[in-house]
């Protein structure tokens, strides 16, 4: 059934024409969700080639595994459920990698010389608690990692991030606290 001139289809409608085979219902779906997914993964994994990589297995999943889709749920969580468990599966074969290659640094150090903008104090402040904060989330168990990332990377709500992990809203509370805690104590021994 198609939808009237100008009205929008929704996000189930796509999903169940996508579960019967209909190959063009992926493309509006990629249009609605991927920057939002981009972003999730850019969060988790703090690097942008990787977290394209997830975004577009994350869509060949969810064309693959449509007719497993259960629709009493919503097709953006869901998406984003499958992008946080792709992006869990490529941190750890990324750490993996990282044990067994010792790689060249790869901050480009020409290219933020010739950025215009702030001097070069606040530039080196900056990176270091970028660097900072993502060895703290490194630090991390995966769950907890994940938890942090949706809740202050991507402004999710607690009971956004329970449905997207599918997780209890108490456990979700707890995981925060947890990896907060965690990680503050890591900011205080290694000095800020």
């Amino acid at each position: 059934m198609e939808p009237a001139r100008g009205e929008a289809v929704s996000d189930r409608d796509l999903m169940a024409r996508l579960a019967a085979g209909d190959k063009d219902a992926l493309s509006p779906l990629v249009q609605r969700h991927h920057l939002r997914l981009y972003r999730l993964a850019l969060g988790y994994l703090r690097n942008p080639e990787d977290a394209l990589d997830v975004v577009q297995e994350a869509f060949v999943k969810a064309f693959q595994n449509a007719g497993r889709w259960d629709g009493s749920v919503e097709a953006g969580p869901w998406l984003s459920r499958v992008a946080v468990n792709l992006s869990i599966d490529r941190w750890r074969r990324n750490k993996r990698r990282l044990a067994t290659f010792s790689p060249l640094a790869d901050d480009d150090h020409v290219a933020a010389i010739a950025q215009p903008g702030p001097g070069p104090d606040s530039a080196v402040v900056a990176r270091e608690r970028r660097e900072r904060v993502d060895r703290m989330l490194a630090a991390l168990p995966e769950r907890q990692r994940a938890v942090v990332v949706l809740r202050h990377f991507q402004d999710m709500s607690l009971e956004e991030i329970a449905q997207t992990l599918g997780m209890r809203l108490g456990t979700v509370k707890s995981t925060l606290h947890r990896a907060l805690g965690t990680m503050r104590s890591g900011r205080r021994r290694g000095g800020q």
